[in-house]
């Protein structure tokens, strides 16, 4: 024993530094060696770091300007990795590229160098004949780097700094200056290296009858990113790819996926798993293999189990799951206020889903290790029977929609990236607010990835006369996508002496609204698809009981208007023609439409009252009509008809010859006889 000893004493010592101890002793490393990758450059100057993939690039880049001249030594930025990837590395050229701009200047010579630290080893690349001068405008500045074969020790930065010792204007003009940029979409800034940065570990298989679950741990300085942004991640089993999404959990840092493979013979036998991962697009495929031995037996199920994880699953792929959002709204009066009910309908599916549904069969577990929306429930009325059964029982679904009550802005916020009070449009602490949750399994109660609708309905009173915002975009935005993407269909309803006057949607213009009014209500429809989780979008409208905007009462005043003034211009023309009246009804349709379009109130009068002074100036301007005399009494007065117009004339005098005008058409008629 003495002598061995301090051989356990150092292999235990060595073992502690292997970072990847984390996953499991059951674990079985397969992959990976060194590697080509690009690290793109991202953060401030002073603490930047490095990542491959490109996707973590912001909308804003970094800078650095230099606007004088220096004679002396400088250091421009600092980007790491921290810790790096234990492993060895080869010989190899690291390229260095940045992104840079000359501003008002013929051009800057610059002698630089790029220093790339790993443990204690230092390598340098400076700038030559080739790359000394930058000319004006912007370009692409880059210094290689030769660094020799080594090993990265455990708990050591990799780090790349970039240093002038020298930066002279060719030509300056006032506020001349060079600046660097970096770590935003568009100034894709990078290095290209030869290092290890994944590992991917094979668990021993579980074999549950015929159902055999294979795991794969992806290990990476990069966490749970490696795996969510790789561009590809394959597990195999004696040769053929496992297909169909596996169950993700975190393993410490790191992710596990979980496959299921179904065996085709029972008994003991060896199969061979096999690990694959891309990085990134166009480097080279990281694969390795290792052999299992497994004892399925036949347990007389005809299909396939689900993996149950005893880890928290993972809430998102790294591409996000599908959301589809329904909202229902009903604006009411209730005597002199205004009343809104809203119903949400939030389906979802794939790994948010799975989330969801193994947290309500885990209700009430205050494991450290789960995340704070999970562990924020109490067990309630639970029961150790209940919990972790692979079932959602009844009684869980009844506490998570009671708890909801007062836990869902937590859950929901940091839990489903959904920020519930922008969802419902107010502060859930609102006094006149009520609230309740209500969830649907879609017929399926096991914990499987498989839709649910989450339900949530609001009631509330709200302030007349004032714009409101009644809903604004609620997704909240993560590197690692929650959601893939929105559906969304909104419905908005009024009573018919309640009118939500000037609603609008700004911010995102994909999104269709229509806006129509009758006299028993106002309905408002707003659809959107595919819409991206940075979309931006409000909803805003004035809920009001006035009489001049509430639909009843304004398609009566508008009828009214419409209806008098046709009445009077009719009056007017009871001796006139009337055809051109008759042309101009042709505005009552466009009255009406108006009304119907849910055009504002005020403009719905305006278009009613020019109608009308329109049919007015037209009433006053039309001739008499046909045989329609000035005046006629009981005289026997002798008549005429105008030839021209036809509209008979009374001849009061008998003088002849006599010249009188028309009262139909002013032309004058001569009477002999």
């Amino acid at each position: 024993m003495r002598t061995t000893s301090p051989v356990l004493l150092c292999a235990i010592l060595l073992l502690s530094c292997i970072p990847i101890s984390e996953v499991g002793a059951d674990s079985v490393e397969v992959c990976c060696d060194s590697g080509p990758v690009e690290l793109f450059l991202i953060g401030p100057a002073d603490s930047g770091g490095m990542t491959p993939f490109e996707s973590l690039l912001g909308t804003e880049s970094q800078e650095v300007t230099i606007s004088d001249s220096i004679p002396q030594e400088r250091d421009i930025a600092t980007w790491s990795i921290n810790p790096a990837w234990t492993g060895s590395y080869p010989s190899s050229t690291w390229e260095f590229a940045i992104d840079y701009e000359v501003a008002n200047a013929g051009g800057v010579q610059i002698n630089a160098t790029v220093t790339v630290e790993i443990g204690g080893s230092d390598y340098e690349g400076v700038t030559d004949q080739s790359n000394s001068f930058l000319a004006a405008g912007a370009g692409t500045f880059s210094i290689d780097v030769n660094v020799e074969s080594g090993s990265i020790p455990a708990s050591t930065a990799i780090s790349v700094t970039l240093t002038a010792q020298t930066v002279v204007f060719s030509v300056p003009g006032a506020d001349a200056g060079l600046t660097f940029r970096w770590g935003g979409e568009g100034d894709e800034s990078s290095i290209k290296a030869d290092l290890p940065v994944v590992d991917l570990l094979i668990d021993e298989p579980v074999t549950e009858g015929m159902d055999v679950y294979v795991s794969m741990v992806v290990a990476s300085p990069f966490g749970q990113l490696a795996a969510v942004q790789a561009s590809s991640l394959d597990i195999s089993v004696n040769g053929g790819i496992l297909s169909g999404d596996p169950i993700e959990t975190s393993s410490g840092d790191y992710v596990r996926l979980t496959w299921t493979w179904r065996a085709t013979t029972p008994g003991e036998q060896t199969i061979t798993i096999g690990a694959s991962i891309q990085i990134q697009s166009g480097t080279p495929l990281l694969s390795g293999s290792s052999e299992f031995t497994i004892d399925p037996f036949d347990d007389g199920s005809s299909s396939g189990g689900v993996f149950y994880p005893t880890e928290e699953p993972l809430r998102t792929d790294g591409a996000g799951s599908p959301l589809t959002v329904g909202i229902n709204m009903f604006f009411d009066k209730s005597g002199k206020e205004i009343t809104l009910e809203k119903e949400f309908k939030l389906t979802m599916d794939d790994e948010i889903s799975y989330w969801m549904r193994w947290g309500m069969d885990n209700i009430g577990n205050d494991d450290p290790a789960l995340s704070q929306p999970l562990r924020i429930f109490s067990s309630g009325m639970v029961s150790e029977e209940d919990t972790r059964n692979r079932i959602i029982d009844s009684v869980e679904i009844n506490e998570f929609e009671s708890q909801m009550v007062n836990l869902g802005t937590t859950y929901m916020n940091e839990g489903m990236a959904l920020e519930l009070e922008e969802l419902i449009g107010t502060d859930v602490r609102k006094p006149s607010l009520q609230i309740s949750f209500e969830l649907d399994l879609h017929g399926e109660n096991r914990v499987t990835p498989h839709p649910l609708t989450l339900k949530i309905s609001t009631s509330e009173i709200v302030e007349q006369n004032e714009v409101n915002d009644i809903l604004r975009d609620f997704i909240v935005v993560q590197p690692a996508p929650i959601w893939a993407n929105i559906d969304i269909s909104i419905t908005i309803e009024t009573s018919m002496m309640v009118s939500l006057t000037g609603a609008t949607i700004k911010g995102e213009d994909s999104i269709e609204l229509t806006h129509r009014r009758t006299p028993f209500g106002e309905t408002i429809s707003i659809k959107a698809e595919n819409l991206e989780p940075s979309a931006t979008f409000t909803l805003s409208g004035m809920p009001t009981a006035n009489p001049l905007n509430a639909p009843l009462s304004l398609s009566i005043i508008t009828l009214v208007i419409i209806g008098g003034g046709l009445y009077l211009s009719l009056r007017i023309t009871k001796n006139k023609r009337r055809s051109a009246l008759w042309i101009e009804t042709i505005l009552i349709p466009v009255v009406l439409l108006s009304l119907y379009l849910a055009y504002d109130p005020f403009t719905v009068g305006i278009i009613a009252g020019i109608t009308v002074a329109i049919w007015f100036i037209t009433a006053i301007a039309s001739p008499n009509r046909k045989g329609a005399g000035l005046f006629m009494d009981d005289s026997n007065y002798p008549t005429i008809q105008c030839p021209a117009c036809g509209t008979t004339n009374s001849i009061m005098t008998d003088e002849r010859p006599f010249r009188m005008a028309c009262s139909g058409c002013k032309r004058v008629l001569k009477i002999v006889e």
